[in-house]
């Protein structure tokens, strides 16, 4: 072979090459198939490594070219391509079977050799993958390619001069040179494209544990944060609510108990009338701390939003907020009101508490809402992006806090039925 036809067998091969390759990554970029082939959330399927790579074997060998009464082809793409899937079984299994296709393209007494080449190409390439895969990363993939398939090349060769028929093998040694560096960037290409894709796979999975892990701990945070303070000024008003109102006191036992234990045990998402539930059951302690005279409460929820999911522990930031910088640095009556509504022409579930208060205003006692509140907006972003707000809105005799959440299609449909 001269120049120009090794230029031509290489461009024919590229082309050939690419079209390989395609297929391959367009297995690795659906889905469900990806998932099973590169083990993404799952184990590996080595059934489905042995059906992509006969698939990639037996269409590399009708894509073959005659040069110089040799049949140069790229079936080893689909054989390796199973082997660094699926282990050494996998690809013995595609050499096998893409060695048997080929077998019967070519001549009787190079039929015997390419089978058992094809064979070893999947055997070790699955096993250099199973006991050395760093040695298909990166630039690696390449000279392992090139170093599997040359051994390839060495067992047709011997077996031919063996048997006396290697005088139209071993001149066509360009041709079968071009093959090699076809065959080995074919699987490389492969090889980094389906690493990249695990990689952003990956990479999604920690950012979304990540932000799990964060909407814990900060769950965590406001858990602990009404623990232990809210917890003695609870026992204290229930201590001191058994003298003069023994009925009372059982109830506050019993929204004492409720309050701590959605606090421990509840996930986190739950229905709106859940967290409304929860908020009230913080607002009877406080009023009771503070008197009756001092506190009311007032809740509008429809029925229908009642049901809708939002964050756990959505209100318990404001409610907190509402009594203790708001009706409790006050010295006459107040009141702090619930309130929600779906904003039917954006699909907007908005949710009010706002505090009224009368009389001097007396310096603050705790502080703290500004982490919990900031806390609460951070929540809301890694959940819902942009979609979700909290505004804190100042009005004649108090402050008003408005969280607007998204609702999808979904439950908006759910709500209608």
């Amino acid at each position: 072979m001269d120049r120009t036809e090794t230029a031509t067998l290489l461009i024919e091969l590229a082309e050939k090459m690419g079209l390989l390759a395609a297929a391959a990554l367009v297995a690795v970029l659906f889905p469900p198939l990806r998932n099973r082939l590169l083990g993404v959330g799952q184990r590996r399927d080595k059934l489905a490594a042995v059906v992509l790579g006969l698939g990639l074997a037996a269409w590399g060998a009708m894509l073959g070219l005659h040069v110089g009464g040799e049949h140069v082809n790229v079936r080893a793409i689909g054989v390796l391509i199973a082997a660094i899937l699926g282990g050494w079984k996998a690809g013995g299994l595609a050499g096998l079977g893409g060695g048997l296709f080929y077998a019967a393209l070519v001549d009787a007494e190079t039929a015997p050799w390419v089978l058992a080449a094809s064979i070893t190409d999947g055997v070790l390439a699955g096993l250099v993958a199973e006991r050395k895969p760093e040695w298909f990363t990166g630039w690696r993939v390449f000279v392992t390619s090139l170093g599997i398939q040359s051994i390839h090349l060495v067992v047709v060769g011997v077996g031919l001069l063996a048997v006396g028929h290697a005088a139209r093998y071993i001149p066509a040694w360009p041709a079968h040179l071009v093959k090699l560096l076809v065959n080995a960037s074919g699987v490389t290409l492969f090889v980094v494209v389906a690493r990249l894709v695990v990689s952003r796979e990956e990479q999604a999975v920690a950012l979304v544990e990540a932000r799990a892990a964060a909407d814990t701990a900060a769950l965590e945070a406001l858990r602990r944060r009404l623990e232990p303070h809210f917890l003695f000024n609870a026992l204290n008003v229930v201590r001191a609510t058994i003298r003069r109102d023994p009925a009372r006191a059982r109830d506050l036992v019993s929204d004492l108990a409720d309050l701590y234990r959605y606090l421990l045990s509840h996930p986190e998402e739950a229905a709106l009338e859940a967290e409304v539930d929860h908020a009230q059951a913080y607002l009877a302690i406080e009023r009771a701390r503070l008197g009756d005279d001092r506190l009311e409460v007032h809740i509008e929820l429809p029925s229908d939003l009642a049901p809708l999911p939002v964050p756990t522990l959505l209100l318990q930031p404001l409610v907190e907020n509402a009594v203790k910088h708001g009706v409790a640095r006050r010295d006459g009556p107040g009141r702090v009101t619930v309130r929600a509504r779906l904003e039917d022409d954006d699909g907007v579930l908005c949710i009010e508490v706002e505090d009224e208060a009368t009389g001097v205003s007396m310096p603050p006692s705790e502080t703290g809402a500004g982490i919990a509140l900031s806390t609460l907006r951070q929540r809301l972003a890694r959940r819902y992006g942009e979609g979700a707000s909290l505004a804190l809105t100042p009005t004649e005799s108090g402050m008003r806090a408005t969280v607007r959440l998204p609702v999808t299609t979904e439950l908006l449909d759910r709500r209608a039925a």
